[in-house]
């Protein structure tokens, strides 16, 4: 089974709480060879004053036609992307909120049949240790003082996608879970990560999370354990440098298109847990100010700081540099627009694109679907390589774990790749 075309799920398995978008009206979308970024969020704007609900996500290289800079970026990623740069369903109003955990049930029905046939990295240690060097070299060179170094890795599976991404609910229960059937690949998304959301006040508030570090499975469930676990990453002092980079870059970003003097840091470096990591999280808030388009929004926030680096445009220009394939749909952000004004975005990490079925036709039936997961981590001064590739992985776990067998993981370059 695949999800309905022109729907969207926004779920948070955490809460329990869900809202499905349905039979779109129409769906806005802009493709990387036709690059008229006004034009699209022209449509947005007037679909948003008509009182429709917009639905969907932007790609990362999005980011490339909001800043004149960073233009000339695009086309040399534009050919190797699969998805457009966005892809926004219009809505009259979200589906019923019956018909949504229906959805949700019948992922959860398949969920323990989910399973994955290869996983494969396109970098392995020593490719990665390469791009890391360079990153070194600029940061010690004074151009930036972080960057978000990632890549892929190649997936393969026969299972349903409704199933897989009960599946992926189960592993890794999050706040900001979406299965969006849109232009492009199917995304399968479960980020712990808030990008934004803003009220019908016109208050915004965004939550960068920066600073990793593993849950061991021996210690899940000790409680004092489970504390002094939370509380090393809340002192660790590189991960607190690499959170508070962040945290001042989205100050930045929220002051321009927030009221002079309203950006506050409410709280910074609390420690939250998920299934396999510790993640660490503070939080930026401002109000808006009045009459902003959504165009405007988006200059002024896209992409999220936590997965560029600071400061952020050039640390832009070094990961396309470095980083052979076009992000997508990851590292871009997922989420809707209410009437009133109210919005919401993930940052679309840990998320899967997942392609057409392959071979015989029905997955099920011997249809091999292949898909990607990327990973990354953010790089500062006194990172280690060896230490941020494990990092990346264990971002990992939550879709790795499905794995028919761990030695179907290898560390080799996939040929998909080059």
């Amino acid at each position: 089974m695949v999800p309905e075309p022109g729907s969207v799920l926004l779920d948070s398995s955490l809460t329990g709480s869900a809202r499905l978008f349905a039979r779109p009206r129409d769906v806005v979308t802009l493709w990387p060879g036709e690059p008229d970024v006004e034009a699209a969020f022209r449509r947005l704007q007037a679909a948003h004053h008509e009182g429709l609900w917009l639905a969907g996500f932007a790609a990362y290289e999005l980011g490339y036609l909001l800043e004149p800079r960073l233009a000339p970026l695009l086309p040399a990623k534009a050919a190797a992307m699969a998805g457009p740069l966005l892809s926004f369903g219009l809505y009259d109003s979200p589906a019923p909120a019956a018909e949504a955990q229906a959805l949700l049930a019948r992922c959860d029905a398949g969920a323990g049949r989910a399973t994955l046939e290869r996983v494969v990295p396109a970098l392995g240690p020593a490719a990665y240790g390469e791009r890391f060097r360079q990153v070194a070299d600029w940061i010690l060179a004074g151009d930036v003082y972080q960057a978000n170094l990632t890549f892929p890795l190649a997936i393969e599976t026969r299972a349903d996608p409704l199933a897989l991404y009960g599946a992926l609910r189960r592993a890794q229960p999050v706040r900001h879970g979406a299965l969006v059937a849109l232009a492009g690949p199917l995304l399968l998304s479960a980020s712990p990560e808030l990008f934004f959301r803003a009220d019908a006040e016109g208050w915004i508030e965004t939550r960068p999370m920066k600073g990793t570090a593993e849950r061991p499975a021996a210690i899940r469930g000790d409680a004092a354990a489970e504390r002094a676990a939370r509380a090393a990453l809340a002192a660790d002092p590189k991960n607190r440098a690499e959170n508070l980079m962040i945290v001042d870059l989205l100050r930045n970003d929220i002051g321009r298109t927030a009221e002079i003097g309203s950006v506050s840091v409410p709280s910074l470096f609390e420690v939250e847990t998920y299934e396999t990591l510790y993640q660490m999280v503070s939080t930026v808030r401002g109000r808006l100010k009045a009459g902003g388009s959504l165009l405007e929004r988006f200059r002024a926030l896209f992409p999220c700081g936590s997965v560029t680096g600071a400061p952020k445009i050039r640390a832009m220009e070094i990961i396309a540099e470095l980083e052979e394939s076009p992000r997508e749909a990851y590292c871009g952000a997922i989420g809707c627009i209410a009437p009133g004004g109210a919005m919401a975005f993930s940052v679309a990490i840990r998320t899967l694109r997942l392609g057409a079925v392959d071979g015989a036709g029905e997955v099920g039936g011997g249809g091999l679907r292949r898909g990607l997961l990327s990973v990354g981590s953010g790089l500062v001064a006194d990172s280690g390589a060896a230490e941020e590739y494990a990092e990346c992985l264990l971002k990992a776990r939550f879709l790795t774990d499905l794995l028919r067998s761990a030695s179907a993981a290898t560390a080799a370059p996939c040929p998909a790749f080059g």
